[in-house]
Parts: C-alpha cells; sequence; structure tokens
C-alpha cells in the first residue's frame, strides 16, 4: 500500500499549566516550575491530527473556551464526527486516491461505524479501518510521541500557549519531518520491520 494511501489518526492535548522550556534560576536555587493544576482536564488545547506519508491535514483544535461551552472534558466521538464532516472528510476527497485506509487506536471515541459513516458522506474515499493492538501507537503510529512530541516543542519555543502559536507550530510541520516518523514506525516498502529490535538473535526474527 502506498504511504499516501494509509492515514493515521489521534488525539493530543496541552496543557496551559505545563512548563516552558526554560526558566531562570537564582544562584544557589533549586531549577524547578510550580504548576498549580496537573489534571488530566486542567485547563488545555485539545487537538485531533491526521497524517500520511507526504502530509500533515488541518487539524481541528478546540480551546478551554471551546471545550466549556460544548459542556465536554473532552473529546467525544460527536466531535471527531464533526471534524470529518467539516475538513478531514473533504481533504481526503480531494487526495482522489482511493481507496484510504484510516489507522486509529482503541480509544472509546473511535466509533468505526459512525467515523465510516461520515467518510462516506464526504466522498468515501476512506473505506476501510484498521485498530492498533492495546499500546501499541507508541511504536507504530507517527503521530503518538512522534509528530506530536515535535508539535509540542515547537509550541513551547514560540512564546505563549496560544491559538495562534499552536496552528503556526501544525504548519510548520515539513513533509521530511512525516517521512522521517513513518520510517521510525517501520512503514516504508522493504523495510525490516524488526529493524529495532535490541536482541535479533535472541529472538529469531523471521524477515
Amino acid at each position: 500500500m502506498s504511504k499516501s494511501r494509509l492515514l493515521f489518526l489521534d488525539e493530543t492535548a496541552i496543557r496551559i499549566s505545563e512548563s516552558s522550556l526554560t526558566t531562570l534560576v537564582a544562584p544557589g536555587e533549586q531549577a524547578y516550575v510550580v504548576v498549580e493544576d496537573t489534571s488530566s482536564y486542567a485547563k488545555r488545547y485539545d487537538m485531533v491530527a491526521v497524517v500520511n506519508g507526504d502530509k500533515v491535514f488541518a487539524p481541528t483544535i478546540w480551546s478551554p473556551k471551546d471545550r466549556s461551552g460544548a459542556g465536554v472534558k473532552g473529546i467525544n466521538t460527536e466531535m471527531l464526527v464533526d471534524y470529518i464532516y467539516s475538513t478531514l472528510g473533504q481533504e481526503t476527497a480531494a487526495l482522489d486516491n482511493p481507496p484510504l485506509t484510516l489507522v486509529i487506536d482503541r480509544a472509546k471515541i473511535h466509533n468505526e461505524e459512525r467515523v465510516l459513516e461520515a467518510f462516506k458522506e464526504r466522498g468515501g474515499h476512506v473505506m476501510s479501518i484498521v485498530k492498533m493492538p492495546p499500546q501499541a501507537a507508541k511504536r507504530l503510529s507517527p503521530l503518538d510521541n512522534a509528530l506530536f512530541h515535535d508539535w509540542k516543542e515547537a509550541v513551547r519555543r514560540r512564546g505563549p500557549l496560544t491559538l495562534k502559536n499552536i496552528e503556526q507550530a501544525r504548519n510548520n510541520i515539513t513533509p521530511k519531518q512525516v517521512q522521517a516518523h513513518y520510517h521510525g514506525c517501520g512503514l516504508f516498502h522493504r523495510q525490516n520491520p524488526y529493524f529495532d529490535c535490541p536482541d535479533p538473535t535472541d529472538h529469531q526474527h523471521a524477515h
């Protein structure tokens, strides 16, 4: 399968209370930052993002005000489906390269039936969904702990945590970064899927 036809979707968040990359420390003092709110639902920006092997699709981002107005603590299925209807479905249809396969984790909000129905109404180019095994996203998804890490680091470097800075950091992700993380997940044609095994001799992988 072409990398351009294999899409990964995932959600992430960045808390307003997260410390920056640097701080000023007086001589003899300990280097730390006091953070008052570290709960899972602290004030934060939430984002749903999608990539294929060539590009990052336009994400959808919710501010704390958006979530408060919607009466939700985090992203839910309704918000995900609305993203497909409003933005993602049109972008995937514009690729004009069906069939597309969407790869997701096993989060409860990823309702396969409703997601496929939304894509069908927006062109029908995404025709199948693959769910990763439990706890596999960190090794299989270019988004999880990879592009999301790049995005958060870029946001922190830009200064204040604002919607504009978040969007700009996302817009600056390059195709080269995407391809590097696809390679890091073993998603290139003819790539050895056991390339990062710590003990290939003992494990006796067949390739």
